[in-house]
């Protein structure tokens, strides 16, 4: 290669990278003018169990998780709200923007319920899934349940180590997704039943896809280790514990996905 032509390479280069940092600086900067809209946003809507006597649920004044996401194709960067029943978790709202490959802004209201019977949200949109969001099992092999909380913390953070999992594109790519080593909620409660528990996250790039609640409760009068998983994307996932499957997720098509008031995962679009 020539000198001019060497020099012409180190020119484009250049180029490519100030704009790369332009675009990362932009990014930064609408993500941190989303921040106060969000937290204004979730704090219009308001969730109770359903029945007959509904109980309201508690809002987490404070996002849980800041996260962003470029590998969709698409900029995205959202904040991660949390609703409790009694102290558990219930309902989470992954509310976020992202910028389609032709530059418009879209936001959408994401949902998960987190809750072991129907629930019941209203506020921007309505959503009352008719089911449980998550069924809890036990634990395979898991070691009792320690006898002070900082021992409970680690072994939960030990057992959620052991669970793996990995979602697969609309263009059949499949990446791992990665636990994040903290609980992003650590609660107790006054369930009996419930003797501690822990909301984790598997994430890809900082989004949260799949929720991981790990949970000390009774069976059968003894402390067990418990696990439910709840899916934050409609593209099939699965998770494993040690290497053994133990929960998928089927690909959901776009009826099933998106403004679905009666499902316990749904993408509420707003814009």
């Amino acid at each position: 290669m020539t000198n001019r032509g060497a020099w012409a390479w180190l020119c484009l280069a250049a180029i490519i990278a100030c704009s790369a940092g332009a675009d990362d600086e932009q990014e930064a900067e609408a993500a941190k003018r989303f921040q106060p809209y969000a937290k204004e946003t979730a704090a219009k809507y308001e969730l109770k169990t359903a029945g007959d006597e509904p109980r309201k649920l508690t809002r987490r004044e404070e996002s849980l998780l800041r996260w962003t996401n470029p590998l969709g194709g698409n900029k995205a960067h959202g904040e991660l709200f949390l609703w409790t029943d009694r102290g558990r978790p219930a309902a989470v709202l992954s509310m976020y923007e992202y910028t389609d490959a032709a530059g418009v802004v879209h936001e959408h209201h994401e949902w998960a319920s987190l809750s072991l019977r129907p629930i019941q949200a209203a506020g921007p949109r309505e959503w009352s899934p008719a089911a449980a969001g998550i069924e809890l099992k036990p634990v395979p092999e898991a070691p009792l349940p320690a006898d002070t909380p900082l021992r409970r913390l680690r072994q939960m953070r030990d057992l959620g180590a052991g669970f793996t999992a990995e979602k697969t594109s609309r263009q059949n790519v499949t990446r791992e997704l990665r636990l994040l080593s903290q609980p992003t909620f650590r609660y107790e409660t006054g369930d009996p039943e419930l003797v501690d528990g822990a909301l984790f996250a598997l994430v890809e790039a900082t989004d949260p896809e799949i929720f991981l609640c790990l949970e000390a409760r009774l069976l059968e009068g003894k402390p067990t280790w418990h696990y439910g998983l709840a899916r934050m994307n409609s593209l099939p996932m699965a998770v494993s514990y040690k290497g053994k499957q133990v929960w998928v997720a089927e690909l959901l098509a776009a009826r099933d996905t998106y403004d679905r008031k009666d499902l316990p995962y749904t993408a509420l679009r707003i814009k």
